[in-house]
């Protein structure tokens, strides 16, 4: 049975301990200083009001006034027009250049040799292309990822790098210049451009048309197809699409003009997605990183782009 609460102890006052008998320890009394409990008493545990070792107040009052030391030196308090600038004028950004002095000084042989090397020297050295695709995963991560994938396949709209189906080309050189200038990109005068023309939406070809090179273009790549409705669409082709895919329909790397015959689509190869770029056109972008990237950053990156279809 649970006894009764005695008010008394419930966050009030502490009731007096019985007389100690002479000579014995007093259990009220904290062993390590000379004060006795005052504080209340609960479910049995009695706290004492013993002070903290002097030793914590000092470090306190050491931290104390070292944030304010900090805090009139070097930047702190927002203000109207940026920050504080602190006595000393101190800021991370004026480190920047020594930093860099720093690290390329104390960079290994291998990235000063990576950095001089031509493209054919590179392609000649295992151990530089080996360096330049392990350096260019975590570019890789950081900038592309996001719209190819981790592992490069891409997705719906967007390339798969590790298929060696190249728009512009898949030389070292061409794979650069892609990274460099990117594909429609605004602000960028020598931009990669293509452009799909929307055939149905201005009414260039009508729906039957373009239902036919459906059919023309699942035939081209090998895939099952209306053997008639092709027959159909090969003037149509000729007419519309040769001079951009090329009468063989095997792309332009000039004009970034995919391979037709390959089935490796961008949008997808079955009837739907095919009616839809032949109908509505595409027009993919990809960023230009040509002012975010060194030229040391982007020739890591070819080369782990190109060790994805490895």
């Amino acid at each position: 049975m649970t006894p009764p609460l005695d008010d008394d102890k419930i966050g009030g006052k502490v009731p007096p301990m019985p007389p100690l008998p002479p000579g014995a320890p007093d259990p009220e009394r904290d062993p390590h200083s000379p004060l006795r409990q005052t504080l209340p008493s609960f479910d049995g545990i009695r706290e004492l009001d013993s002070s903290p070792p002097r030793v914590w107040t000092y470090i306190y009052l050491l931290t104390f006034l070292a944030s304010l030391w900090i805090w009139v030196a070097y930047p702190a308090w927002p203000w109207f027009g940026g920050a504080t600038r602190g006595v000393l004028g101190w800021n991370s950004r004026g480190d920047l250049p020594r930093m860099a002095e720093l690290a390329e000084a104390r960079a290994p042989d291998i990235t000063r040799r990576f950095a001089a090397a031509s493209w054919e020297e590179i392609e000649a050295d295992a151990g530089l292309r080996s360096y330049g695709a392990a350096a260019g995963r975590g570019l890789f991560g950081q900038n592309c990822a996001p719209c190819h994938g981790g592992d490069g396949r891409g997705a719906r709209g967007f390339p798969n790098l590790a298929d060696g189906d190249w728009l512009w080309g898949g030389s070292p050189e061409a794979i650069a210049q892609t990274i460099r200038v990117g594909i429609r990109w605004p602000g960028v005068d020598d931009t990669r451009s293509s452009e799909m023309p929307a055939f149905g939406a201005t009414r260039q070809l009508e729906r039957g048309q373009v239902s036919d090179l459906v059919e023309w273009l699942r035939a081209s790549s090998g895939q099952a197809h209306d053997a008639a409705a092709a027959a159909r669409a090969a003037p149509v082709y000729a007419e519309n699409c040769a001079a951009c895919h090329g009468e063989d329909a095997r792309g332009n790397e000039e004009l970034g003009a995919p391979n037709l015959t390959d089935d490796i689509w961008i949008y997808g190869g079955e009837r739907a997605a095919l009616f839809e770029s032949l109908w509505h056109g595409r027009g993919g972008v990809m960023p230009a990183f040509g002012g975010r990237l060194s030229e040391d950053m982007i020739r890591k990156l070819v080369l782990h782009v190109r060790s994805l279809g490895e």
